[in-house]
């Protein structure tokens, strides 16, 4: 009975310590692991620094202003920033300038990509209508003598080809004529053919030497006839008056083709080629002529910075009068050109260039060089990609801010030996520019 007694309270005494043995066990463990918890070490919090934009040297926290300028403290630029810019090519990155983000807020920096813009608007020019020098006649004698019975005594007086315009009296021309009907006479074909062409020689033109053979005596006052139709544009003799050889005595200038010259500016003429078409606008009468592009003159006027630009019309009518006013609009042919607006080109002593934008606010100066314009675009021959960034607005705040924290002049007045200068700017004019 107390062998059975002592087992009872043996069993009950297991049975009311397993608890607290598996508790004290579970309660071990996660002190343990409470332990090991705390025992890791905590990672330091990085401290932002805060600067000035403009004082890069004041320092200061979250909040502050600077006391010089009195502008907001913003973050500073940590390495993990310029991590951003590993895209950029070393050659990308030589000459080129930072500003932060607020401050390029702050200035309203715009953008813009270089890309392919169409060229090839109706340019329009000022012309004045010309004499074609390719129908032009002076009359000018190889004998001297005197003028007798001057047809053609006025400036303005119409000339048909073939119309007696004076008669000489030369003893040459009487003499050479007279060897002619000798030769003639005396049946010596030779020796009359070699007078004949001595006559032709000194000027008589075929109209009067068939008079010279149906009279078959020599001519006092042989007649001299127009070679070419026209009006008398010169006229430099009277009746009676006595000229010598090369004097140039009249002129009769063909007004059924005439010329018009336009100037065009500089910046337009790479735009145009000979054969284009154009529209001759006369303001004073009201009417409209099509024309071609017969002739680019090559060179400028280096007072007007405009090339003259000839254009061939016919005028049968005589509508278009010589030293006339007139518009011309050309219609220039389409062509896809590298460009970028007017206004983000700017002008230096060296040249032009433009402020290329790289990204989270870095920018440098590239030396470019223009061509034509067409609306607000301006070609860009020399310098740029297409696809590249550049600025279009805030150029001069991004100027004088770089000047400001590099310490250098001003981009567009001094010789920055990290800008590309290889590139040669053309002149560029008249084309007074707006945006340049």
């Amino acid at each position: 009975m107390k062998t059975q007694y002592a087992f009872t309270v043996a069993a009950i005494l297991i049975l009311a310590t397993q608890p607290h043995v598996a508790f004290s066990q579970a309660d071990h463990s996660a002190h343990t692991n409470m332990s090991q918890m705390s025992s890791v070490p905590k990672k330091a919090e990085k401290k932002t620094t805060y600067v000035c934009p403009m004082h890069p040297h004041i320092e200061g926290e979250h909040g502050d202003n600077c006391p010089i300028c009195g502008m907001a403290l913003v973050p500073a630029k940590t390495d993990d920033d310029h991590a951003a810019h590993s895209s950029l090519s070393a050659e990308d990155l030589e000459g080129s300038h930072r500003i932060d983000a607020s401050m390029v807020q702050a200035i309203g920096v715009k953008t813009a990509p270089v890309k392919l813009e169409v060229f090839g608007d109706d340019i329009r020019a000022y012309g004045r209508v010309v004499p074609s020098s390719r129908v032009a006649n002076n009359v000018t004698l190889r004998v001297e003598g005197w003028i007798e019975n001057l047809a053609a005594s006025a400036l303005g007086d119409v000339i048909e080809k073939g119309q007696r315009l004076f008669d000489l009296n030369s003893p040459q021309l009487i003499s050479a004529q007279a060897d002619y009907l000798t030769a003639k006479k005396l049946g010596n074909d030779d020796i009359a053919q070699a007078a004949a062409d001595r006559l032709k020689q000194l000027g008589v033109d075929d109209k009067a030497f068939m008079l010279i053979q149906q009279q078959e005596k020599p001519l006092t006052a042989v007649p001299i006839h127009a070679a070419a139709q026209g009006v008398v544009t010169k006229l430099n003799v009277n009746n009676g008056d006595y000229i010598k050889p090369g004097m140039p005595l009249l002129s009769i200038q063909d007004l059924t083709t005439v010329w018009v010259e336009a100037d065009v500016p500089e910046r337009d003429l790479g735009g145009l080629k000979v054969g284009d078409r154009t529209m001759v606008i006369l303001p004073e009468i009201g009417k409209k002529r099509l024309g071609k592009v017969a002739y680019i003159h090559p060179v400028v006027d280096p007072k007007t910075r405009t090339g003259q630009v000839r254009i061939e019309l016919r005028n049968p009518k005589g509508t278009l009068k010589p030293d006339s006013f007139v518009d011309v609009v050309f219609t220039a042919e389409k062509r896809h050109r590298v460009a970028v607006p007017i206004q983000a080109v700017l002008r230096s002593s060296m040249g032009s260039y433009v402020l290329r934008w790289l990204g989270e606010g870095r920018f440098k100066p590239v030396m470019v060089t223009t061509g034509a314009k067409s609306g607000e675009f301006i070609e860009i021959r020399k310098g740029l990609e297409q696809g590249q960034e550049i600025v279009t607005s805030g150029q001069f705040l991004l100027d004088a801010e770089a000047s400001l924290k590099s310490g250098m002049g001003s981009m567009a007045g001094h010789d920055h030996g990290n800008m590309d200068m290889s590139i040669d700017e053309p002149a560029q004019g008249g084309n007074p520019h707006a945006g340049h």
